[in-house]
């Protein structure tokens, strides 16, 4: 079904300008244009707007991210699991400008190729399309730091096997999670607030409240 630009203006409650800016942009699909000036958009469009919104609003994501996740082949809502892993992978820094060669890696930091190997074999580090983006290299500074100043290397490898638990636990969910849900849009964002807001803010607040509790007792 075909609306108006009014209709989407009003349904999305955004501005005729932003609307006509995400086309631009390639956010949005041209719209069909039947008389000159008649312009109809397909009402997926209305989805698509306000996940858009959702994505700028809870992860500041810019226009670069946005695009490469709307105009990946596997964005669709029908395609929940889908969307949901190609969207995290953008959101986890896949589309990082800057990316980094091993050698140019090992050179900055005075390590070797089998050290760097180790983290990534250790799940500290990941590999991106066979490169490391700028998010590699301050995780690296992060854990070669942790290694200088003699930090237990249990803790790390602690949140490595958690992470990996709730991973597969998180995995398993999500499948079932959007089998039985019939608007996939709701389920998509359902699963990014469970996964980037809501674990995190339960996790810190966790911890948070450990380091009170240990405060109290000394």
């Amino acid at each position: 079904m075909s609306i108006k630009m009014k209709e989407l203006m009003a349904r999305t409650n955004t501005a005729k300008s932003t609307i006509l800016y995400y086309v631009k942009e390639g956010l949005l699909p041209e719209p069909q244009k039947p008389k000159p000036n008649l312009h109809l958009y397909d009402e997926e469009c209305i989805e698509i707007i306000k996940f858009i919104k959702y994505l700028q609003k809870n992860f500041s994501s810019s226009i670069a991210e946005l695009k490469a996740i709307i105009n990946d082949s596997n964005f669709d809502f029908d395609k929940g699991f889908e969307t949901v892993m190609e969207t995290l992978h953008v959101l986890m820094g896949s589309i990082h400008k800057s990316s980094h060669s091993v050698e140019y890696i090992c050179d900055k930091y005075n390590i070797t190729p089998q050290k760097l190997q180790n983290y990534v074999d250790d799940g500290l580090l990941f590999m991106r399309e066979k490169i490391y983006t700028t998010k590699e290299l301050e995780i690296l500074e992060i854990l070669l730091n942790l290694e200088r100043m003699e930090m237990n290397p249990e803790v790390v490898k602690t949140y490595v096997n958690q992470a990996r638990n709730l991973a597969k636990l998180e995995v398993e969910f999500t499948n079932e999670f959007l089998d039985a849900q019939s608007d996939k849009n709701s389920a998509v964002k359902a699963l990014f607030d469970t996964t980037l807001i809501l674990k995190p803010y339960l996790y810190n607040m966790h911890t948070l409240n450990a380091y009170q509790l240990q405060k109290e007792n000394r």
